[in-house]
């Protein structure tokens, strides 16, 4: 027993030192991860300015992949669906990103899209919440004031 641990834990080193990737020849594999997102953002962004939605979706379900807890994508994506009125999907992503990221901007955008399906109490929570965290956007206030009409 004692040889063939021996010998298992030998093989398992001449594996480690010969066929296992070595730092150097992976070194550069983050910086084409990073060159690759950085061109998906510019994809998504020209698209989304240029109406492109479903080039712009992909690019960002793309991001999304390989960096899963990235709040600016999911909240790029919820703009992108509250353009397309698709606004459930939209929620979920700006309550992702909040998750992710708590942001003034992610509660404001999420409250926008409350108030645009009529669901005025959560309109004003978000707003309320958003005001807390960033008091000094007077288009924060002008929305609540809006919700608080309704």
């Amino acid at each position: 027993m004692d040889m063939f641990g021996l010998l298992l834990i030998l093989i398992l080193m001449i594996w480690a030192i010969f066929y296992h990737p070595s730092i150097k020849e992976t070194g550069d594999l983050p910086t084409k991860i990073t060159n690759k997102l950085d061109q998906l953002w510019e994809i998504a962004q020209e698209s989304i300015r240029e109406n492109k939605y479903l080039r712009a979706e992909k690019a960002l379900l793309t991001i999304l992949r390989v960096d899963e807890k990235n709040a600016t994508a999911y909240n790029r994506l919820g703009i992108l669906y509250a353009k397309q009125k698709a606004y459930k999907d939209a929620i979920e992503c700006f309550e992702i990103a909040q998750s992710l990221e708590p942001s003034a901007s992610s509660l404001h955008n999420v409250g926008l899209i409350y108030y645009e399906t009529e669901n005025y109490e959560k309109a004003s929570l978000a707003f309320e919440q958003a005001l807390e965290m960033e008091d000094d956007l007077a288009a924060r206030y002008i929305a609540y004031a809006k919700v608080q009409e309704k």
